[in-house]
């Protein structure tokens, strides 16, 4: 009766047979054959195969709905016997980069750690944006705006912008009246070089050149210290240099206030319980 549901589930959960079977650590062989004799067995088509990709039939999406529940249900009876839900354990694998992940993020999940020994934490510090599916992360802490519709996006905290500058720099730069005049400067580029300003009651990119270019904002900060151009920053990391008087800000009237640093994970219906705890502990500590 229960025979190739599990196998039909992760063909659900990762989009292919070949990722359901990696999964899983069987073959694409026994995976395909397995859900070809669970369709025989409830005389119906379930999943619509070409050569490219899989999509479930009506039928499909209604059967993997209700084992869905009854899979959550059976976890959650596992997890209560174990006594799991008091001691979540195994691994997490998070993915992130740059100041706020090192300094804010990681000494939140330590904490988390120091209640729950028995979890395990790899953090992959990777300026790439991975694919969290396709490398197996469980979370991701990302800056900028969430545009894989797999993933779900919750804010951690807003993080404005400051445009900045060393006195040294100013001293022999051209004038600096509006972001428009950014394409005459040289400009210290961290992450796009398209930066987005308020111009004329709406959101407008400004394309910049670089001669300095990295994904560390540390080092646009010593570039950007050194006099070689300006940077656009979080002012969580670049405000202790203005008020030391190192840089300076520029053009506050401008900048926009919808950046912010987001807690990223997959779109599923059975999230582990450690991934789940540790969500909403990240959600609370910074909310």
């Amino acid at each position: 009766m229960w025979q190739g549901l599990d196998i039909f589930l992760a063909v659900v959960e990762q989009g292919s047979f070949s990722k359901a079977a990696q999964a899983l650590d069987v073959s694409t062989s026994h995976v395909s054959r397995q859900i070809q004799q669970l369709e025989e067995r409830l005389g119906t088509v379930l999943l619509q195969r070409t050569t490219r990709s899989i999509n479930l039939t009506d039928e499909g999406v209604a059967y993997a709905s209700k084992l869905k529940v009854i899979q959550q249900e059976l976890m959650d009876a596992n997890n209560e016997l174990q006594g799991v839900q008091h001691t979540p354990k195994g691994p997490i694998r998070i993915t992130g980069a740059g100041d706020f992940m090192a300094n804010r993020v990681a000494p939140a999940i330590a904490q988390f750690c120091k209640r729950y020994p028995e979890v395990s934490i790899h953090i992959d510090f990777n300026a790439r944006n991975v694919d969290l599916i396709e490398d197996g992360f469980d979370l991701a802490i990302r800056f900028g705006r969430l545009q894989d519709s797999r993933l779900i996006a919750r804010k951690l905290s807003t993080r404005n912008m400051m445009l900045l500058a060393s006195p040294e720099y100013l001293l022999s730069a051209p004038p600096l009246a509006t972001p428009l005049d950014l394409q005459h400067h040289k400009c210290l580029i961290a992450l796009s070089n398209r930066w987005r300003f308020n111009l004329n009651n709406s959101i407008e990119e400004v394309k910049v050149n670089s001669q300095w270019r990295s994904n560390n904002p540390q080092a646009i900060i010593h570039a950007c210290k050194a006099g070689l151009g300006i940077a656009h920053l979080a002012e969580d990391i670049a405000a202790e240099y203005v008020s030391a008087g190192e840089l300076v800000a520029l053009l506050p009237e401008y900048q926009v206030d919808d950046n912010a640093s987001w807690l990223i994970y997959p779109r599923k219906d059975l999230i582990p319980l450690r991934v789940r705890l540790l969500i909403e502990f990240l959600m609370a500590q910074f909310q």
